[in-house]
This record gives structure tokens, C-alpha cells and sequence, in this order.
């Protein structure tokens, strides 16, 4: 929740349709003067919402060919809602029309960015934020252009607190918004300073009540120009604090009008006689002239209201619609675990291989392997792609079943492009070539590489796949069975010897499953070498990894110098039990019970089935929640590493049924208590919760998010406006999260992390997680907490989520709440999702045993981001402090000849060239991020 500083002033809106309005019009700091009104013209363009990204692209091309074809120059310009992505759908279609594009884009005619979609803010992750503003810059710096300078977000259902640090970051000294702005918690005012708890801060100017459709369809003639002069104005100037007001001109999918130019010459006259202005411009320009009047009012009248926090409460203002974080979960899910992935297990492995790569592997490889010349571009598109379904009506789940089917289609493309980039960065990290080792036949003890994905160095439990070769089996003519030519499992006799066998015998193992498929070894100058192969999922306890490095591991290494406590499962005469000396966890068919020291936590978990009426936007849940009941515990693992206990959960009615079974999982060594969660709904209308019932009288509520975790508290809204009884919404009772969220007394506290579900729920004595939201309608005009069409109504039965479902989630019990306890659940969080990993490289040959990636080191550091720049010359380093206070930092690089420099988020540099061996040393401010670039000394010789 958001505070500010000073008070805010009091303010009576004015009515819009009030017929006493007066032609000066009263501020938000109770004076009275006329209004500098900036026209901009605008298009608000959603990608995809009611019908698809294809079929909107048709209207689009229509839409922007009547841009560039209109006689506007750069005092009528247009503005392509504030992301490049139109304009590359655009060229997509019309190619031959890319110099007109970045002709009009330079001359100033048409205006776009700084994003490359405009995403929703609360979901994605910080760097996805950072990554979305980074792709818009590319895309505009390709057409020799750039963006205005202003955070334009101007229909996300919300915005985190991090974002007045990213936008200066990037050069942004305002930012438009409107939902999440305007609530009774905020100042009534349209002006304020945004601040980030660093001390970043930007100018935001809030949309009116109407946001940016207020002056769609202005009129040309005199006396309509002035009855909408006087309702505008009426408007604008009720909460008005500089004097200088935006009046955006468009609405949702508009062409601009033809007859702008004569609506804008009959709005200025109908201005000029109370001493208003209207002037048609850029946003940019628009939003320079308003940080130039807030200057100059602070000077006469003393500072502007300081808001600080995120924003999530336009409650009595206009709808938040903060209902969406449950709905189509499973996508919202699969977008958190392909951010992890890109963000930890892609582009750390490209800047190990730009760090330890052979000199060859900067250059294109004339074998076409994949190097240091195509893993930026690469890894630039592949963000490129997850970006574009960040939309807030994709993203989000409000869109029709079309956009969503596409938006999964789209995930499981960027999925298959992690796994290839991540390969392809391995392989030039451990100079591994990829076309000599095809030439060989698979080692008989083939190498198993291990990677730590997080900034400090680990030694201890890790998840391995191991891969036993067979036999080999042919593909093409011939390769039928009996044809002499290695068929596979038809030729292989029973007890014939593996070709090859994986081997960590020096180290303590724990086997978990196996099967057999199909793997293939390929090169870019071979046909794939086909085996058939026995893959064993195993937990190993190994020796330390180096920092966002790699080890390689055989049957020869020594294991770790400590070992584990075990992890045990014992049956009881009337319960199951697990212990790890950290946790007992106790099942039978009466609950789960859970103990931690002196803490006991009884019917620790349940799942609960709720019937919900609402839409794709909000929830409406109607009667009491319904407890699955528990039908079946059984054994699962047994230890030493990892124990595990199954639980089966049933509801049913004459037509419907839910069944989920849940997988308690105990580690050795882990102070967290693992739920893996599979189940199948067939029941419709619903939320579907699993729920950590705790010991916790919660009057703290911490969620983890954009760079941090916020504090919570419940929203609450008038149940009438000002505005009218149109606005009316009740804020749910859920929130969202990222990584984790947390409630506390003043003695305890408890936390739940998740791998990706991002609505949560907080009550006292209690950790919600929505699993499933089951709703089959994309709005609804009859819901009592927000009557009235969100979007175009429309039937969405996939929305239902029918079928299977998954999820990753844990509980981990701490003391009350502050940032020395966030930074422990921040580290369970870390060891819960970012585990040790690893798998069989079968032909791996002559790689070094250890590649050691950047480390670091310093209280409350954490690692944001690392990966290597677009042109592939510098690697950058990211930190955020999580802590109150400043921190002192390290990074340590492998030892070499290295320079490196501050710079800001967009890698705009603050400082010049710095030599080092291996250390770069820093002092970072509270909560605030810290970007360094690094390169190798001999590309320059200055300092």
C-alpha cells in the first residue's frame, strides 16, 4: 500500500455535468486559474483482446497507413500508445514502408516507446519490466530514433513500487497512469512525485476519471466546442495542481480524425475567452511542459504531494480490476518459470561463456555452431517474443480463448528456445565442439555437468538427470527391426551391457525414477546420432559449485566434506512421519501436521473449492468454501536426501469432481516444507485454493514483487463517487505476489513460496494460493462487486480450466517480519526454485572440471541479472540491495585483465573505464540497483 507525504489537500470534484460551472475553474490546491491544455492524438492499441493479434493487425495496417499518409508534421504528431510493437507488426505486413516509418519516427510525425509492449506491471518481474523498456529502445534505435521520456502506462491494471527507479533508470523523468491511482490512500491531486524506496523518483500525472479516452471525439463546431470546453475543463481542473492539464485524444483501436486540426482550433477558441490555452503536441512535449509547471508551482506554492509505494487502489475513482491474478493461472505460471529461466539459466551460462568462451567462439563459427556473434541476438528475440504476450489483456486473461490458445503456443515456443540457447551457451562455456565430439563414439564414462544458478557458492543437494547409454538406433532405410543395423531395444538382448553408464559412486545418491527414451547427439555438420538410453532422475549430494558457474562431476569425485543430516520417513501406528532435524511433518487420514521447534501447526494443509460467478476481471464468490476432503496418504521417498509423503484430495458433486494429489516434500538440509501439486478439475465456475493454515495472527502481510518485497494491507473502497454509481467496484480479497508471500505477528511468521501461481491469500491464521479459477465468461455486467461490462462481453469456456493442473509451492516457517526475516525467506525461495541441477553430457571431452562464474558478496545483495550486451563486447552486472540500509558489495570475477564502469539501468555509463584483476567493490544505497559493465582489458587501452 502506498504513502505519501505531505497530506493531501482537500478537494470537492466538480460534477462533469454540473450546468453552475464557472469558466475559471477550481485546483486541487484550492486556487483558481485558467488551464494549459496539451492535446495529444493517440491510438490506445491492444495487441490482442477481443479478437486476435492476426485479425487486429489487419485493422492496424489500415490505421497506420492512414498516418503516414496524412499531412501531419511535427507539431500534429501522433502517438503509437507508447510501444514500438505496432510498428513492427505493421512492418511485418508492409515491409516496403520501413524508411517511411523511421522517416516520420525521426522527424517527430509519429511517436513511439518506450516500451516495446505496454505489458501489465504487476506480474511480470522486475528485469522483465527492464527487458520490456531495453527491447523498446533496441526497436527504436534501429530506426534512428527515440523515445519520449515519460513512462507511459496508461491502462495497466496497476503498477509496482520499483517502477519510478526503472523509468529514471532508463531516462524517464514522468510517467502517465490511471488504474491504481486516485483511491481514498491517495492525495487528490493529478500531479505528484512517485518514489521508489531508493530515493527514485519521477513526476506521474494521472489520468482523469475517464483516462485516456477524455477527449475521443472531440466536436468542431463553436457551441458543442464550448459545452465540451466547459465539461473538460470542470474535469481536468477539480484536481489540478500545476496548471497544466493532458488531454489525450483517442480511445481503444481509433484511427486518428480527419478533423482533429478544425476540433483542436474550435476547442482553443472556445478556451481562449476564460484565459485557457489548448496546445496540440507530442507526449513528449506535453509532458516537458508539465514537469516545467509543477517546477514553478512548487516554487510558488510548496511541494507536490510525495507518493510512495506501488499502485493498486482506484477504488471510488475508476476501476482496478485487481482480479485478474487468479484467472488462466496455469499461463501466469508457465510466464513466471520462462522469466527464471532466461533470466537464470540462459543468460548467466552466455556470460560464462563470454568469460571463459576460446578467443574462437567470439566470431562466427564455419562450422555453424552457435557462438558469442549469435547468443545476444538470440537472446534478445527470445525476450522478444515472451515480452509480446505480457499485454495486460494477454497476460492477464482477459482475452477471448483464441488470444490465449496463441499466448500457450507462444510459451511453449520460448520454452523449446531456452533449453536450445542454454545448450549452446554450456557448450561454448566449456569449449565443448560439438561437431569433433559427433565424429567420436559416446565415452564409456560419460561427464555429468552440474550448474549453480545463484551468486555465492553451493555445495549440497542437487536434482541430476543421468543417462545410460543402450544402444544405438538407426533412422532411415534399413532401421526396421532385425536389420542388423542397431534398431534399439528390438535388437538389444536382455543383459546386454550398457554402451556407457553414468557414475557418481563416490557420492551419497538417491534414485527417484527412471525410464527409457530416445536422446539424439547433434551437430551442425551430422545427421543426429540416435540412441536409445536409460535417463535415471537422481538427488546427489555434491561438492561445492562455483558462483553462476558449472562443475563437472564423474564416478571420481569426492563428495562433499559434510554430510547431510537425513532426511527420514517412518511409519507410526497411526500416522506417517517425515524428519530432516529442521522439520517433522506428520500425515495420516485426520490432516497434516507440522512442527518446527516449539511451533505446531495442526491440520496444517487444506484445499478448498469455492463457487465463483464472476468474470475474467473480477471474482464473485458466492456461499462458504468447501474443504476437499482427504481420501488417501501414502509413503513416497524414503531418504537419506529427500523424503516424501503423497496425498490424495477428492470433492464431488452429482456432475462435477476435482481430485488432486499432493506430494509433501522433505529435503535434507531444507528448512521449508515442499507441496507438489497435480490434479485434474472437472468442475466449473469455481476457485479452487490450496491453503497453509498457520499459527500466525497475522498484522503484517509482506509479498515479494518487482524488485522487492512491498507490505500489504486490505483495500478498501466508498461504496459511493463522486463520479456516479458507474464506478462502483469492491476490491477482492486476493493480491498478488511473485516468489513469495508472508504474514506475522509479533513473534512469528509464516511464509508461502510459489513457482509461479500469482494470486495469493492472506486471512488470519492463514496462507491462501489460487490454484485453479475456473470462469467462462470474458465479462459480465451483473456482478455485485463491479456492475457494469469490464470489457466486450464474450464466451471463454477455455477459461474454465478444465483438465490438469500443476503447481510447485512450500511453506516455510520464520519470526516476525522484516527485512532480515525477507532475506530469509528470500534464500528459501532461492534454494526452493533455483535448486543445484544438472545433467549427462555424454560425449563431453577435455572440459575443465570447474568454470566459475561472477560471485557476490555483501549483506541484502542480490543478484538481478546477469548477461552479456546486445553487441556481445561487455558483460553486465546487476545488483539490488534488499536492505534498509546501504550495503557494501563485491563482485569477483575470474582472475584476468578486466575494466569495468557504472552505469545506469540502460547502460547509459555514470563513471569511465576502471581496471581490475578480479574484484570490483561497491557501495549500494538502500533497496536501490547497481549496474555494472564489464569488459576485457585488451578491447581498449583507456582507463
Amino acid at each position: 500500500m502506498s504513502d505519501f507525504d505531505p497530506a493531501p489537500p482537500v478537494t470537492q470534484p466538480a460534477t462533469p455535468n454540473d450546468p453552475d460551472a464557472r469558466p475559471r475553474h477550481a485546483t486541487a490546491s484550492g486556487g483558481i486559474r485558467a488551464l494549459d491544455l496539451h492535446v495529444v492524438a493517440h491510438t490506445h492499441w491492444d495487441r490482442e483482446w477481443y479478437h486476435n493479434a492476426a485479425r487486429f493487425r489487419a485493422r492496424l495496417v489500415a490505421l497506420v497507413d492512414a498516418v503516414l499518409e496524412a499531412p501531419l508534421d511535427a507539431s500534429q504528431p501522433f502517438l503509437f500508445d507508447g510501444q514500438t510493437v505496432v510498428l513492427a507488426d505493421y512492418l511485418t505486413v508492409r515491409p516496403e514502408r520501413q524508411a517511411d516509418v523511421r522517416s516520420a519516427l525521426t522527424a517527430g510525425t509519429i511517436e513511439a516507446g518506450p516500451w516495446y509492449v505496454l505489458a501489465d506491471n504487476l506480474i511480470p518481474s522486475g528485469e522483465a519490466i527492464i527487458r520490456n523498456l531495453e527491447a523498446g529502445r533496441r526497436w527504436l534505435s534501429r530506426a534512428g530514433a527515440a523515445a519520449p521520456r515519460v513512462a507511459y502506462c496508461p491502462d495497466s491494471f496497476g503498477h509496482p513500487a520499483a517502477m519510478p527507479q526503472i523509468a529514471s533508470g532508463f531516462g524517464c523523468d514522468t510517467a502517465v497512469v490511471w488504474r491504481g491511482f486516485g483511491g481514498a490512500t491517495f492525495p487528490a491531486s493529478d500531479c505528484v512525485w512517485w518514489e521508489s524506496a531508493d530515493g527514485s523518483r519521477v513526476l506521474a500525472y494521472h489520468l482523469a476519471p475517464d483516462g485516456y479516452e477524455l477527449g475521443n471525439a472531440l466536436p468542431t463546431g463553436r457551441h458543442e466546442a464550448q459545452a465540451r470546453w466547459q465539461q473538460l475543463a470542470a474535469i481536468l481542473a477539480s484536481r489540478n495542481a500545476t496548471g497544466c492539464v493532458l488531454l489525450p485524444v483517442g480511445a481503444d483501436h481509433h484511427a486518428p480524425s480527419p478533423r482533429l486540426h478544425e476540433a483542436t482550433a474550435a476547442m482553443s477558441l472556445a478556451a481562449v475567452a476564460d484565459g485557457s490555452r489548448v496546445t496540440r503536441g507530442s507526449l513528449g512535449q506535453a509532458m516537458g511542459a508539465l514537469l516545467q509547471a509543477a517546477r514553478a508551482a512548487e516554487s510558488r506554492r510548496g511541494p507536490l504531494p510525495v507518493v510512495r509505494g506501488e499502485l493498486r487502489d482506484s477504488y471510488g475513482y475508476t476501476w482496478t480490476l485487481q482480479g485478474t491474478f487468479g484467472t488462466r493461472a496455469a499461463q501466469k505460471r508457465a510466464n513466471a518459470r520462462l522469466e527464471r529461466a532466461l533470466l537464470r539459466d540462459v543468460e548467466p551460462w552466455s556470460a560464462l561463456a563470454w568469460l571463459h568462451g576460446a578467443p574462437a567462439s567470439r566470431g562466427v563459427s564455419p562450422n555453424g555452431e552457435i557462438t558469442l556473434s549469435q547468443l545476444p541476438v538470440l537472446t534478445a528475440a527470445t525476450w522478444e517474443a515472451l515480452l509480446r504476450t505480457h499485454p495486460h489483456d494477454t497476460l492477464c486473461g482477459c482475452s477471448i480463448d483464441a488470444v490465449a490458445r496463441e499466448m500457450s503456443a507462444a510459451q511453449q515456443s520460448v520454452g523449446a528456445m531456452t533449453v536450445e540457447l542454454r545448450e549452446a551457451a554450456l557448450r561454448v562455456a566449456l569449449q565443448h565442439d560439438a561437431v569433433r565430439a559427433r565424429a567420436r563414439a559416446v565415452d564409456t564414462h560419460p561427464l555429468t555437468v552440474v550448474r549453480n544458478r545463484l551468486g555465492r557458492p553451493r555445495e549440497g543437494l542437487a536434482e541430476l538427470t543421468l543417462v545410460d547409454t543402450l544402444a544405438h538406433v538407426a533412422v532411415g532405410p534399413g532401421s526396421g527391426p532385425g536389420s542388423g543395423r542397431g534398431s534399439g531395444r528390438a535388437d538389444r538382448a536382455v543383459g546386454d551391457p550398457p554402451l556407457a553408464v553414468a557414475d557418481l559412486s563416490e557420492c551419497v545418491v538417491q534414485p527417484l525414477s527412471m525410464r527409457e527414451r530416445h536422446a539424439r547427439r547433434e551437430s551442425p555438420q551430422h545427421y543426429p546420432d540416435n540412441d536409445l538410453v536409460r535417463e535415471r532422475r537422481v538427488l546427489a549430494w555434491v561438492p561445492q559449485i562455483p558462483a553462476n558457474g558449472v562443475r563437472v562431476l564423474d564416478a571420481h569425485t569426492a563428495p562433499s566434506s559434510e554430510a547431510p543430516t537425513p532426511a527420514v520417513l517412518q511409519q507410526q501406528p497411526h500416522y506417517l512421519e517425515m524428519f530432516n532435524g529442521l522439520m517433522r511433518v506428520r500425515a495420516s487420514s485426520d490432516g497434516v501436521t507440522v512442527i518446527r521447534g516449539d511451533r505446531l501447526l495442526t491440520n496444517a494443509l487444506t484445499l478448498e473449492t469455492c463457487r465463483d460467478a464472476g468474470d475474467s476481471y473480477t471474482p464473485s464468490l458466492r456461499g462458504a468454501p468447501e474443504a476437499l476432503s482427504l481420501v488417501a496418504v501414502r509413503a513416497g521417498c524414503e531418504g537419506p536426501l529427500r523424503s516424501s509423503l503423497h496425498l490424495v484430495w477428492l470433492w464431488k458433486s452429482k456432475r462435477e469432481r476435482i481430485r488432486v494429489r499432493t506430494t509433501l516434500v522433505l529435503d535434507a538440509g531444507a528448512d521449508f516444507l515442499q507441496c507438489h501439486v497435480r490434479g485434474v478439475n472437472a468442475r466449473r465456475d469455481h476457485r479452487l485454493q490450496l491453503v497453509w493454515n498457520t499459527d500466525v495472527v497475522a498484522t503484517c502481510v509482506m509479498a515479494d514483487a518487482a524488485m522487492g518485497p512491498v507490505m500489504r494491507t486490505p483495500l478498501t473502497t466508498p461504496l459511493t463517487t463522486a463520479q456516479g454509481a458507474a464506478l462502483y467496484e469492491l476490491p477482492p480479497s486476493t493480491i498478488p505476489m511473485h516468489r513469495w508471500l508472508a504474514h506475522s505477528d509479533d513473534r512469528r511468521g509464516a511464509a508461502v513460496l510459489s513457482d509461479g501461481l500469482a494470486e495469493g491469500d492472506v486471512g488470519e491464521g492463514r496462507l491462501a494460493v489460487t490454484l485453479v479459477r475456473s470462469i467462462g465468461e470474458l465479462s459480465r455486467n451483473d456482478l455485485p462487486e463491479r456492475p457494469g461490462h469490464a470489457g466486450w462481453p464474450s464466451s471463454i469456456p477455455d477459461a474454465q480450466s478444465q483438465g490438469p493442473f500443476a503447481a510447485r509451492l512450500a511453506l516455510q516457517l520464520h519470526g516476525p517480519l522484516s527485512t532480515t526475516e525477507a532475506a530469509v525467506i528470500d534464500d528459501a525461495a532461492d534454494a526452493f526454485l533455483l535448486p543445484l541441477v544438472g545433467e549427462t553430457w555424454r560425449d563431453l571431452d577435455g572440459a575443465p572440471r570447474e568454470v566459475p562464474g561472477p560471485e557476490l558478496v555483501g549483506d541484502g545483495l542480490r543478484v538481478s541479472a546477469i548477461h552479456i550486451t546486445d553487441d556481445g563486447t561487455a558483460m553486465r552486472l546487476r545488483t539490488v540491495n534488499r536492505r534498509d540500509g546501504d550495503s557494501q558489495g563485491q563482485w569477483i570475477l575470474p582472475i584476468g585483465a578486466w575494466q569495468y564502469r557504472l552505469c545506469r539501468l540502460d547502460g547509459t555509463p555514470l563513471h569511465p573505464w576502471v581496471a581490475t584483476s578480479n574484484v570490483i567493490s561497491f557501495t549500494v544505497r538502500a533497496s536501490a540497483l547497481v549496474t555494472f559493465e564489464v569488459r576485457r582489458a585488451e578491447l581498449s587501452t583507456s582507463v
